[in-house]
């Protein structure tokens, strides 16, 4: 009996063992995958890369339509079907930077330490996914106006989320620029929607250097 008694003993410490090796192993592949994106080195450049494949689409489409006046247009204009040459041009940089931002915006919430920047992440990702819709859906269609100005406001509201677990001064500077891009949105001083267009991207810029640079 205390053979069979000491069998049963040995039987469950090993199934015990099993389980624990195997919990830890899991625990550990995930720990590894986090700290590796949480290591990268260059993630932070994505976004920048976004922005500059958008500005790029900009100066080529322009080349191919130099009736574009900023003081009259839209960006949306190079892009729209029928009124354009090669609006492809344009919609594939919005295609292709809505991509990079959504992959910036991923990273942002495996990096982030706290429960707002994984959120804010969130936000920036989704922006990144109505930057790649405004590139689908061009300028004349119905949800184009929508899904544009929705891409700014996600990223604004994204970063300024974000900025709430990270040091006073990143707190300080996105929810600043968050209130900036609002007041201009609402009374816009700028003698274009071009203009504005150009301010908004630029806030978008300041934004990402800031993160860029944030020390946590």
């Amino acid at each position: 009996m205390r053979f069979f008694a000491y069998a049963q003993n040995e039987k469950k410490e090993e199934r015990s063992v099993l389980s624990r090796s195997a919990f830890y192993g899991k625990l550990n592949k995930k720990k590894k995958f986090t700290k590796g994106a949480k290591n990268m080195k260059y993630w932070k450049l994505l976004g920048l890369f976004s922005i500059g494949v958008f500005i790029a689409g900009i100066l080529v489409s322009n080349m191919f339509n130099p009736w574009f006046n900023i003081s009259i247009h839209t960006f949306s204009k190079l892009g729209k079907p029928g009124f354009a040459t090669y609006p492809w041009i344009f919609s594939c940089s919005l295609i292709i930077g809505g991509i990079l931002m959504s992959l910036y915006g991923f990273f942002m919430t495996l990096k982030s330490y706290s429960k707002s920047g994984t959120i804010g992440g969130s936000y920036v990702l989704l922006s990144g996914i109505f930057m790649i819709l405004t590139g689908l859906f061009p300028d004349g269609t119905k949800p184009h106006d929508f899904i544009a100005l929705s891409t700014f406001l996600l990223f604004y509201i994204g970063e300024m989320i974000y900025g709430f677990g990270s040091s006073k001064a990143v707190n300080f500077s996105t929810t600043l620029v968050m209130i900036v891009a609002l007041i201009a949105l609402l009374f816009n001083p700028f003698p274009s929607l071009g203009y504005l267009e150009i301010f908004g991207v630029s806030l978008v810029v300041v934004d990402l250097i800031i993160i860029m640079f944030e020390s946590i």
